[in-house]
């Protein structure tokens, strides 16, 4: 080939080039002038929800149950217009049946707002049962919303509470049960109260409780030191300091017999509230110490509170295992089932201050 074709060749091929090049251009061009696309407030709105919906598949959330403290947690049930309004799904008829009516759609596909709820509701009464020297009112709590029944007579119909007080004027044993709104049943519990008239201030002094079993009589504090209800208890401290606090106010720091019979009390429970362990019933499964008297259920027969959980205390009885120690009763707010009336810590030094361990104090009954 010459070379004035191969030239011509080349040029050819460079306006082709060339041409192709310009159309490109000019395509480009018309297209960056075409308008941006409007957003909406309601599409960015529906991208927002889309978003939350998605993170709840990924990550759904955990049901919390909160610790109770008497009135301030208390969940009664709705009365009908609040149930027809949507504000609840609370329903004798779910209830009955356990079925799960709502839903939230998520992706195009309705998922159960129950898939993830298999925690059970824990009812309790405030107060709780034991021995009372006068009439009360007593009402229902529950650690989660829902249907609340409950009864006099083991033979009797169930009635719904809702939100009434229920008065005890004497000797009575009341029966109990919940269940929530996806299905989740607590089991029929029942409580015991005494009615007797006899006054605690005839033989103690204000803020203790008096305990009598057989010839056995002697008057304790009602909540750990100082002995206030609301209030967080002293910890850290020593058996000499609790020693000399208790001797301040003219009593002493319990025995360790002392501790166990007010704990137990006449029917020999192993816990404050009864014969088994019942994890919401105290502070024993929590971080940290909680105010006195915050959990109504933690009370026992004879009016005294926290005594499984939230602190363990002092005895100024010595242990049997070894006497350089003296014994530490009941456990503290992590102690799970090891916080009842018969279990004793004796490892520690009485000059040593230990961040979960107080006191309370006894003394002799009036005559």
């Amino acid at each position: 080939m010459d070379k004035n074709k191969r030239n011509k060749i080349f040029a050819i091929s460079v306006i082709v080039l060339l041409v192709f090049l310009l159309i490109f251009l000019l395509l480009k061009g018309e297209k960056e002038k075409q308008p941006a696309p409007v957003i909406t407030p309601q599409q960015i709105q529906q991208k927002e929800r889309n978003t939350v919906s998605s993170d709840t598949v990924k990550k759904p959330p955990v049901q919390a149950i909160l610790p109770h403290q008497g009135a301030q947690r208390r969940h009664r049930l709705p009365d009908t217009a609040a149930a027809q309004n949507n504000e609840t799904t609370d329903s004798t008829e779910e209830a009955d049946t356990g079925a799960d009516t709502t839903a939230q759609v998520v992706g195009g596909q309705a998922v159960s707002r129950c898939s993830g709820d298999t925690a059970a509701p824990w009812v309790y009464p405030d107060p709780s049962g034991g021995l009372h020297h006068k009439a009360i009112e007593v009402t229902f709590a529950s650690t989660k919303p829902c249907m609340i029944e409950w009864r006099t007579d083991s033979a009797a119909p169930w009635v719904i509470y809702k939100g009434e007080s229920i008065p005890v004027k004497t000797t009575t044993t009341l029966y109990f049960r919940g269940q929530d709104s996806c299905g989740n049943r607590m089991a029929a519990r029942e409580e015991s109260y005494e009615i007797r008239p006899e006054e605690t201030g005839k033989y103690c002094p204000d803020g203790m409780e008096y305990v009598s079993v057989g010839a056995t009589r002697f008057c304790i504090d009602r909540y750990e030191w100082p002995n206030k209800k609301g209030t967080i208890p002293r910890s850290f401290v020593s058996l000499y300091q609790a020693t000399d606090s208790c001797v301040s106010e003219n009593k002493h720091l319990c025995t360790s017999d002392e501790w166990t019979l007010a704990c137990t009390g006449p029917y020999g429970w192993h816990y404050p509230y009864g014969a088994a362990y019942e994890p919401h019933a105290c502070v024993t499964q929590d971080t940290a110490a909680r105010a006195s008297g915050s959990k109504p259920e933690c009370r026992g027969y004879f009016g005294v509170f926290d005594m499984a959980g939230n602190l363990a205390e002092w005895t100024n009885t010595k242990s049997n295992r070894n006497p350089q120690f003296y014994n530490v009763k009941g456990g503290f707010w992590e102690s799970g089932p090891r916080s009842g009336c018969f279990d004793v810590r004796y490892s520690y030094y009485p000059q040593n201050r230990h961040n979960p361990v107080g006191f309370r104090c006894c003394r002799e009954a009036l005559p």
